[in-house]
C-alpha cells in the first residue's frame, strides 16, 4: 500500500470536508518524516514507505479517531442563549402601544417585521459560522476602508439624525455610527496579528476613525471603539513592555483630554451645546427639553414592581432603544433581571471558549466580538438606568431593527466559526 493509498483510506472515515484537508496534510508531513528517518537508516525508499505506514497503524482507527478529534465543533449553550434572547425580543414589541406614534394595528406590523429579521439574522450566523474566518485576514486593510467610507458618509452626508446623532440611509438599513465597529474590529484582529505593521502605522489606521467619531459627535461610540481596540492590543503580539507604555501614554493623554474638555464646556461651547451634557446631569433643571426622557425612563422604572407596573406609560422606541425598560414596566425587574443575566450569560459563555486558544487572528476575533458585545450590553443597561448618557446603543438581540440585529449575528457567526475550527487556530489559509 503506497502512502497515497493510505492516507484515501484514512480520510475516507472523516465526515467534514475542511478536516479531512487538514488532517490528509498533517498526515502526510508526518509521513514523509517518517520515511526520511528510515531512509537515513539504510532502508531503501520504498521499504522505508511502508515501515513509515506501519508506524501509523489502522486506517480505520485512525481515521475514526482523526473524525472525532477535529470534527467541526458546535456550541449549543451559546447557540441557546442566542435563540433565548431572541424570543423575548417580542415582549416589548407585543406590550407597547403604538397607536400614539405610529397609528393603530402596528404591532402586527412590526411582529411580521420582526421574523423576517430573525430569519435574515439566523441565515446570518449560519453563512459566517460554516465561512472559514482565516479568509478575512488577507482583507482587513479593505474591510477596514468600507468601515472609514460609511463612518465618511455619516460625517459628510448624513441622510437624517436620531437623538442628535448622525445615520445614512441606504434603502431598507439604517447605517449608525456604532455599525461600523463590527468592520472595525475585523480589521484590527487582523492588524494585530501580522507583524508587518509599524507601530506608528497602527497608531495611525487607529486615529483616522477616531477622528470620524469625534467629527460626528457620537462620544458612546468613539469609547466602544477605543475599548474594543484597547482588548485587541492587550492580547497582541506586542510584549509587557510595549504594552505599559502605550497604555500609560493613553492614560496620560486621556486626562489630559478630560481636563481639556471640562474647560472647553465651563468656557469654550455655546448653550446649545452644552445643553444635552447638562440635561444628563440635571435633567430635572430641563424637564421640558433635553432632559424630558430621562426623567419619564426614571418615571416609568420607579412604577415597575418586581412583576410589573399597575399604570402602563406610554414610552417613545419602547421596542428599539428602551427596550429593557419596556419589559420591565410590562412583566417587574424579575423579567429585566432574568434578561440581564442571560445577555452577561452569552458573554461568560465566549470567554469560556477563548480560554484555550492560542494567540491567533481567530482567538482576536472572538475577543474583539466578545468585547464589543459586553461594551454594548453594558452601556445599553446602564444608559437606561440613567448611568450614562442616552444614545442610539441597542440592547443586542432585545432591541428591534434589522441593522443591530444583523451586526450582533455577525458577531455570534464569528465566534462560533472560530469555535467551529478550534482545531485548525493558528493555521493560515491561502485559497480562495
Amino acid at each position: 500500500m503506497s502512502s497515497k493509498q493510505f492516507l484515501q483510506q484514512v480520510t475516507s472515515y472523516i465526515r467534514s470536508k475542511e478536516a479531512r484537508s487538514y488532517v490528509e496534510e498533517e498526515l502526510q508531513h508526518h509521513l514523509t518524516n517518517s520515511k526520511q528517518a528510515w531512509v537515513n537508516k539504510g532502508h531503501s525508499p520504498k521499504e522505508a514507505e511502508q515501515k513509515a505506514i506501519a508506524e501509523m497503524g489502522s486506517a480505520s482507527q485512525l481515521g475514526k479517531s482523526m473524525d472525532k478529534i477535529h470534527r467541526p465543533k458546535w456550541d449549543f449553550w451559546l447557540i441557546g442563549a442566542v435563540m433565548l434572547l431572541i424570543l423575548v425580543s417580542f415582549i416589548p414589541i407585543l406590550t407597547t402601544d403604538f397607536s400614539q406614534q405610529f397609528g393603530s394595528g402596528m404591532n402586527r406590523y412590526f411582529v411580521e417585521h420582526k421574523i423576517i429579521h430573525i430569519i435574515l439574522a439566523i441565515a446570518g450566523i449560519a453563512v459566517i459560522m460554516y465561512f472559514d474566518y482565516r479568509k478575512l485576514q488577507r482583507f482587513s486593510m479593505l474591510i477596514y476602508g468600507v468601515g472609514l467610507l460609511f463612518l465618511s458618509s455619516l460625517w459628510f452626508m448624513p441622510t437624517d439624525f436620531v437623538n442628535g446623532q448622525a445615520i445614512f440611509t441606504i434603502g431598507p438599513i439604517r447605517i449608525q455610527p456604532w455599525a461600523v465597529l463590527p468592520l472595525l474590529l475585523v480589521a484590527f484582529a487582523g492588524f494585530f496579528t501580522e507583524r508587518k505593521w509599524k507601530g506608528w502605522t497602527l497608531i495611525g489606521l487607529f486615529l483616522l476613525p477616531l477622528f470620524f467619531f469625534i467629527m460626528i459627535a457620537n462620544p458612546a461610540v468613539m469609547l466602544l471603539f477605543i475599548g474594543v481596540v484597547a482588548v485587541l492590543f492587550s492580547f497582541s503580539y506586542f510584549n509587557r513592555k510595549v504594552k505599559l507604555y502605550v497604555f500609560l501614554v493613553a492614560g496620560g493623554l486621556g486626562l489630559a483630554l478630560l481636563a481639556y474638555s471640562v474647560y472647553a464646556y465651563n468656557y469654550l461651547l455655546v448653550p446649545y451645546q452644552t445643553e444635552r451634557i447638562a440635561a444628563f446631569l440635571h435633567p430635572e433643571l430641563y424637564a421640558d427639553s433635553a432632559g424630558y426622557m430621562m426623567l419619564h425612563l426614571r418615571t416609568v422604572l420607579a412604577g415597575a414592581g418586581w412583576f410589573g407596573a399597575e399604570t402602563m406609560y406610554y414610552v417613545p422606541e419602547a421596542h428599539t432603544d428602551y427596550a429593557l425598560v419596556q419589559l420591565i414596566q410590562s412583566y417587574g425587574y424579575v423579567a429585566g433581571i432574568a434578561v440581564i443575566i442571560v445577555i452577561l450569560a452569552v458573554a461568560l459563555r465566549i470567554l469560556w471558549m477563548v480560554r484555550t486558544m492560542p494567540q491567533s487572528f481567530g482567538k482576536l476575533l472572538v475577543l474583539a466580538a466578545v468585547a464589543l458585545y459586553s461594551f454594548q450590553s453594558i452601556y445599553s443597561i446602564f444608559m437606561v438606568f440613567g448611568f450614562l448618557p442616552l444614545t442610539g446603543v441597542p440592547l443586542p438581540f432585545i432591541s428591534y431593527g434589522i441593522t443591530p440585529l444583523l451586526l450582533n449575528a455577525f458577531l455570534i457567526g464569528l465566534v462560533l466559526s472560530v469555535y467551529r475550527r478550534k482545531a485548525y487556530i493558528g493555521k493560515q489559509v491561502f485559497s480562495a
